[in-house]
């Protein structure tokens, strides 16, 4: 309460001060409105319904040999420039070491033991919906072309991948090689799509072995004259090379570091003969104003050991093998992201149909990464990832194992596996087949020697990125609540296997 001489006064200030104090509170709301309308403005929609689909797959193409994974040579300045318009996830990782089962993971969102491709005889079950079946639903004309032979000349493959199809065309150059670029072939695909709806499946096969072969010579020293010189860079050879050694009928012959410098420089030249078909996909596209109005998908199927671990193949679930490039480009970013948070084949699948406006079909077990491309981190952050050594390398074909024969070791095929869980820091590895392995083990067959298969495998990757120490005794904990981890997950997709799986017999071996 006021005293009553201080009223008249009172009310005075009032009527003096009421209308400047009004505008000034409204003009304090407006500002304050506007700064928290710039401060919490929502990302730009990221959808691009009714928009082309292009799903660009690479066989054997490592991260860490691209450049702006910081790779020490120029081999992709076209991946490299693309990744600035797109977004680059640069923690992908394949569901599988082998191109089949884990490219049927990008087609399915399925994880192998999921969707049942898990060797080059399996069929896909017909319960299991592919991407193409999917999108052909929504009426796109869908085409796919086709260089990686393993998705032809396999019966059982050829089944699987062409399902939802309207065209399925394999490329193989005038020379008869295969796991050739075929500009000349995508070109004409895209004057057949450009005005329709269109998916578009390129499956290109160059960075894999033979190393090299047939394309321009960039990196590779042409004075070489060591143990590779005049032989072909690829499984031939590569089967009788463990640690440093070719074994010829017992013998061991040493392999020197130049010798493995030169089969890396030739892998690169495969590397960069792909970032140059890259970049005249990315020229048709733009000649054809068609990039305005495509979703531009590139993912790795998996990666390559390059003698880290004493061989050169793609043999198991390490990281040199399983951590490959995922580009996603649509004309509805606002720009291009580099995007740490991890990923897996399984995700592509779902990814696509939320960027397009959709929702994949059950029971796709991928995360889409719509929501952390388009500015929602928190939403669908993976904390792991989760891979299979499925099947064995040894049993995904026996009869070119001639070591095995030899020794009179008969390996038939019994779905045998191991499988792994991988966090930004850990990777832990449960050696489900360890006696199997110990049995079969096509380095214990070369080499003459026993090879002990650990029952697990426990890495440190922020220490031991390359994964030479296993760990597993030295951090209990972390083992303990891994494996918990993996085998809750392995329990739940394996509810989801198929019963009984559709066996095709192959043709020839091709990893």
């Amino acid at each position: 309460m006021y005293p009553r001489v201080w009223r008249p006064v009172q009310i005075r200030m009032r009527k003096n001060t009421f209308v400047p104090i009004v505008v000034f509170a409204v003009l304090i709301a407006l500002f304050g409105i506007g700064f928290f309308a710039v401060i919490k403005k929502k990302p730009k929609p990221i959808l691009c319904a009714d928009c082309n689909v292009i799903l660009l797959s690479v066989d054997s193409l490592r991260a860490d040999h691209i450049g702006t994974f910081g790779y020490k040579r120029d081999t992709t300045p076209n991946f490299d420039a693309f990744s600035r318009e797109g977004a680059l996830f640069l923690n992908y990782f394949s569901t599988s070491f082998l191109t089949p089962v884990s490219e049927m993971s990008v087609h399915t969102g399925l994880y192998p033991t999921s969707h049942g491709v898990t060797n080059f005889e399996t069929v896909l079950p017909k319960n299991r919906t592919t991407i193409a079946e999917y999108l052909k639903t929504k009426n796109y004309e869908t085409s796919a072309i086709s260089s990686s032979p393993e998705f032809e000349i396999n019966p059982a493959l050829k089944k699987s991948f062409s399902r939802g199809f309207d065209r399925y065309r394999y490329f193989i150059d005038a020379s008869g090689k295969h796991r050739q670029f075929f500009p000349g072939e995508m070109s004409s695909e895209l004057d057949t799509l450009a005005d329709k709806k269109f998916f578009l499946w390129l499956a290109v096969g160059g960075v894999h072995w033979p190393y090299g072969d047939g394309f321009q010579n960039i990196y590779a020293d042409k004075d070489y004259n060591g143990f590779f010189k005049n032989r072909s860079l690829d499984w031939t050879t590569f089967q009788n090379i463990y640690k440093g050694m070719e074994y010829i009928s017992g013998r061991g012959l040493p392999i020197y570091n130049h010798d493995v410098q030169y089969v890396i420089d030739n892998y690169d030249n495969g590397v960069r003969a792909f970032d140059d078909f890259l970049g005249q996909l990315i020229d048709e596209l733009k000649r054809r104003n068609l990039l305005e109005k495509t979703i531009v998908v590139i993912e790795s199927e998996h990666g390559e050991g390059l003698h880290e671990h004493g061989y050169f193949a793609h043999y198991d679930v390490l990281d040199n093998q399983v951590h490959v490039p995922l580009l996603i480009f649509s004309p509805s970013f606002e720009s291009g992201k580099r995007i740490s948070s991890l990923s897996s084949s399984v995700d592509v699948f779902p990814t696509i149909i939320e960027l397009l406006g959709g929702t994949a079909p059950d029971p796709v077990q991928g995360k889409s990464l719509a929501p952390i491309i388009g500015g929602k981190e928190k939403d669908g952050i993976r904390q792991e990832v989760f891979i299979e050594r499925n099947p064995l390398w040894e049993e995904a074909a026996p009869e070119v194992m001639f070591p095995l024969k030899i020794l009179g070791i008969n390996v038939v095929s019994e779905g045998y596996k191991d499988i792994a869980i991988r966090t930004p820091e850990w990777k832990y590895i449960l050696r489900l087949s360890k006696k199997r392995v110990e049995e079969i083990s096509w380095w214990q067959a070369l080499t003459g020697q026993l090879v002990n298969i650990p029952e697990d495998e426990l890495y440190n990757l922020i220490d031991d990125p390359m994964e030479t120490q296993n760990v597993a005794d030295r951090y209990p904990e972390e083992r303990r609540m891994l494996r918990k981890k993996l085998e809750d997950w392995y329990t739940e997709i394996s509810r989801n296997a198929p019963e009984n799986v559709e066996i095709e017999q192959k043709i020839q071996p091709y990893f």
